[in-house]
């Protein structure tokens, strides 16, 4: 440095003294030219998670489901789980779980990333609008070939602790006999999830769906990194609480029955609260009758 900035070597190693001293006392510890490098990755502030969640729906109104939101988050945030899967039929409630649970788990995460793939995206714009945010927009096309897309995004999974939400995933698989099949097209979805399941990396990809893709159940396991949850109906004090909101009147056997009826699926719930309402003023014992 002397030699460079033609100063004298004594000034430059004075100077130096001067900034560690200066760096120990804001620091709050010893700081040297050998251990400088550590002491400030310590002692930087945390960084704020990068949230982008897409159009995920409003989950300010969330009943229920405490277990189910322990569940996922011990198999995400304690067991590491890679891939997880929360199965169930449709109004079940899997999208507004899977919401609530990005809300709960972003300080866990670098990134959160919230995606639906209800009117089945391309394969490789879904990837590549992932890898933009992943990225902060520095990667804005990707290699053509899907098998290379995919690397492309278990490199960022790697580098970062990311959480990536893609929801409505059956939309993807074909209907009737084939089971947890793709449509035409729509194959590299099921190499995404083969890969990642078996690959190593430090993040989580979250599905949710009404059927469960083959590499899911190929995978999976209790004590592995590939897991499934699936999803039952609500308890009944969370569905009577969604029948109260509703404007709905009984007494508790009236409203633990219709929640019964309907097995606890929130949307079923919710469309037959609104016919109860409508034709019966919302008199729960005159729907029975």
């Amino acid at each position: 440095m002397a030699k460079e900035l033609t100063y004298d070597p004594g000034h430059i190693k004075d100077v130096g003294s001067e900034l560690w001293r200066s760096l120990s006392q804001a620091l709050g510890e010893k700081v040297t030219k050998n251990n400088l490098h550590g002491v400030l990755k310590r002692t930087r502030p945390p960084q704020q998670p990068i949230i982008n969640l897409g159009e995920a729906i409003d989950v300010s109104q969330f009943y229920g489901r405490t277990t189910e939101l322990e569940t996922l988050s011990q198999w995400i945030v304690r067991d590491r789980a890679r891939v997880v899967t929360l199965l169930g039929m449709g109004g079940m409630g899997k999208t507004a779980l899977s919401v609530k649970l990005a809300e709960q788990l972003q300080v866990e995460f670098e990134y959160v990333i919230w995606r639906s793939l209800r009117h089945a995206p391309v394969f490789g714009d879904k990837l590549t609008d992932c890898i933009k945010i992943l990225s902060h927009q520095q990667v804005t096309t990707l290699p053509a070939d899907p098998h290379e897309q995919i690397t492309c995004l278990i490199e960022y999974l790697r580098k970062s602790r990311c959480l990536l939400i893609l929801d409505n995933f059956d939309t993807l698989l074909q209907q009737g006999n084939q089971a947890g099949c793709y449509r035409e097209g729509y194959e590299s979805y099921g190499e995404l999830l083969w890969r990642l399941g078996e690959t190593q990396h430090q993040s989580c990809v979250l599905i949710t769906s009404r059927e469960k893709p083959a590499e899911i159940a190929a995978l999976e396991g209790d004590c592995l990194p590939v897991r499934t949850l699936a999803l039952s109906g609500l308890e009944v004090a969370a569905g009577q609480t969604i029948l109260t909101l509703k404007g709905l009147s009984g007494t508790e056997d009236e409203t633990r029955h219709l929640v019964e009826c309907y097995r606890g699926n929130p949307l079923a719930l919710k469309i037959a609260a609104t016919s109860i309402r409508d034709l019966h003023e919302g008199n729960i014992a005159r729907f029975f009758e």
